[in-house]
């Protein structure tokens, strides 16, 4: 008993030991496979009050409601124009990160594009969205509210804008490269979520793991819009060579700005954000 005691103190554990990397590769696989949806996604909800006392708190503020799938609706909010007679220079419909619940963009959006129509729909399971969100939810969900939105509106606006942030700009190019739109904005663009996956995780198989890859490569030429694009020079969620390989793709009439100090969660602090912004409106 004493032979066999240390015999498997010795040889046969030392296989153990080298296999640890292999065991850990093999956990954070299984997590980030079952998980991605927590990775990718971080829903933030608001309480109904809150809902009802932001179109309160703004006379130009009312609440819109889209049902997207059986008895599922989404909610957000359309800006209307601050103007004396009324008339909107354009409509820009704003498509947030992955972490955004868009009642937070009503006073910037109001400050700085207040001759504009804007709107903030939240994704599903964001905000008092019904169900869960995924990269199909997303697409479909924009898809059918840009219809909508420009059914109803009357007079049709003089020009529609599409901006995305982040996750955000996979659905902006989507939507811009299926629908005429005359503008897209896109605040922290990246080429596709698994290559972005694939650079921060290169010792794992993110290409086969990710069911969602949100591919603005694949669709940016098929926008048949004018396309700004925005980004930070300190992003470190979005590696600026997954922002570069997306804009050498371009071919349509394009311009980036790279705002220097500035990372992916402040980008928009920087006066150059909206300055850039407002250079790209007025010349559409």
């Amino acid at each position: 008993m004493i032979i066999i005691s240390t015999v498997l103190l010795s040889w046969p554990f030392r296989p153990f030991w080298l296999l640890i990397p292999l065991v850990i590769a093999a956990v954070l696989i299984v997590l980030l496979y079952v998980f991605q949806d927590r990775l990718i996604f971080y829903p933030q909800s608001i309480a109904e009050d809150d809902a009802e006392a932001i179109a309160e708190r703004y006379d130009h503020v009312s609440e819109v409601s889209y049902q997207v799938d059986d008895e599922k609706h989404v909610h957000g909010w359309l800006l209307d124009p601050q103007t004396e007679n009324g008339e909107s220079e354009g409509l820009l419909i704003y498509y947030g990160g992955n972490a955004e619940e868009l009642s937070a963009q009503i006073p910037e959006m109001s400050a700085e594009l207040p001759s504009w129509s804007v709107l903030l729909v939240n994704y599903r399971g964001y905000g008092l969205s019904d169900g869960a969100p995924s990269e199909e939810a997303l697409y479909n969900d924009a898809l059918l509210i840009f219809d909508d939105i420009k059914r109803r509106m009357d007079p049709e606006p003089p020009q529609t804008v599409l901006m995305g942030r982040s996750i955000g700009t996979g659905v902006a190019v989507k939507v811009a490269s299926e629908r005429p739109v005359d503008g897209t904005i896109l605040i922290s663009p990246f080429d596709s979520l698994k290559e972005v996956g694939r650079q921060h995780y290169p010792f794992l198989p993110v290409g086969a793991l990710l069911r969602y890859d949100f591919s603005s490569a694949e669709r940016i030429n098929a926008v048949g819009s004018p396309i700004l694009t925005l980004s930070g020079s300190n992003d470190s969620i979005i590696p600026k060579e997954r922002t570069q390989e997306l804009i050498e793709k371009i071919r349509l009439p394009h311009r980036h700005e790279e705002i220097a100090g500035r990372g992916h969660n402040d980008i928009h602090l920087d006066a150059k954000y909206w300055e850039t912004i407002h250079e790209f409106l007025d010349a559409e």
